[in-house]
């Protein structure tokens, strides 16, 4: 263990059991505040880590570093950054950002260094409630995307603390650091380059899915419809096409069995049990040779409330999935 002057370790040993309770505080609010997809964490620094800023010779009171408390907020991408320091700035006072103006940077553009947002802050009091005898603590609360924390976790020890000085490790490190920064600037931009010319392409699938989400669009009202709508159109799709039924045919089926006030105006069905409904109803004969035939890996789910025509009651279905109540 290294050894510390006793000056060091008393000043030391003082904070940590204020930035303790400090700690309790931080991460109640966070937690109350922060979105449910987003990771949280915080620690206080360590006796030898605290040492070793110190002797930095970068703060002229060895009492107050500014991350004794640092706490880390990981968002999905680069969109929800923003989303998250305004939460921060709403419920503490931010005394400074790092770097100061998220538009300029410091880097030169083919250095890839740590630069990731930080917020420095002095907890404030709610002057309703009593005292919590911590007002005016600094500490920090880094916000970062899920690669880039990513990134510091992987290779903590190759770049930060170790016991040595390696420039290839490093060269390592920050290649990866630009690869999962493209990555990032990627997703960002996701849907402005899947229009560029070299990627405006498409596969018969992502057709047929299309149709189907813009079928589904058209019949059903926006409330009885998923937010996935991407796997319900992929479970329709799969359906028809081991069936054997069209898109276009399929359009027909339903506008027929809403117009007869069933269909899209089923009120006890998904839309998927409303499909297979509508075929037991208009196309009996094309989904029942299906589901008696052959034993086939895609089987198709009957919920109880979907009627059965009383011709396949007691006959059976291979290529089904019968709820307990069929």
């Amino acid at each position: 263990m290294m050894k510390i002057p006793k000056s060091l370790r008393d000043i030391y040993s003082e904070n940590e059991i204020k930035y303790r309770k400090l700690k309790k505080q931080v991460d109640k609010y966070i937690n109350l505040y922060k979105d449910k997809r987003w990771h949280y964490e915080s620690r206080i620094k360590k006796r030898e880590s605290y040492a070793l800023k110190v002797e930095t010779g970068r703060f002229s009171e060895p009492i107050e570093i500014d991350d004794f408390l640092a706490c880390t907020i990981v968002v999905e991408n680069l969109e929800s950054l923003n989303k998250a320091e305004k939460r921060i700035n709403k419920r503490f006072n931010v005394v400074e950002r790092r770097p100061p103006d998220k538009y300029l940077t410091t880097k030169p553009s083919e250095c890839f260094m740590f630069d990731d947002t930080r917020l420095y802050i002095r907890w404030r009091d709610n002057p309703n409630i009593r005292p919590t005898s911590l007002n005016g603590l600094l500490f920090e609360v880094q916000i970062k995307t899920f690669l880039a924390h990513a990134w510091s976790v992987a290779t903590h020890d190759l770049t930060y603390k170790t016991d040595e000085k390696s420039w290839s490790k490093e060269r390592i490190a920050f290649q990866i650091k630009a690869m999962l920064e493209h990555a990032e600037i990627s997703i960002y931009e996701a849907k402005r380059l899947a229009k560029s010319k070299s990627l405006k392409k498409t596969n018969k699938s992502s057709v047929s899915i299309s149709e189907i989400i813009k079928l589904m669009n058209e019949l059903w009202p926006p409330e009885v419809l998923p937010k996935d709508k991407k796997r319900l159109a992929e479970n329709i799709d799969k359906l028809i096409k081991n069936i054997g039924i069209e898109i276009n045919i399929l359009k027909k089926i339903l506008i027929k069995e809403t117009e007869l006030g069933r269909g899209t105006k089923t009120l006890n069905l998904s839309p998927y049990s409303t499909v297979i409904q509508s075929l037991f109803n208009q196309r009996k004969n094309k989904i029942t040779t299906y589901l008696i035939g052959r034993s086939k890996k895609f089987k198709i789910y009957i919920p109880s409330e979907i009627e059965i025509p009383e011709s396949l009651l007691d006959i059976e279905l291979k290529n089904a999935i019968l709820d307990k109540g069929n």
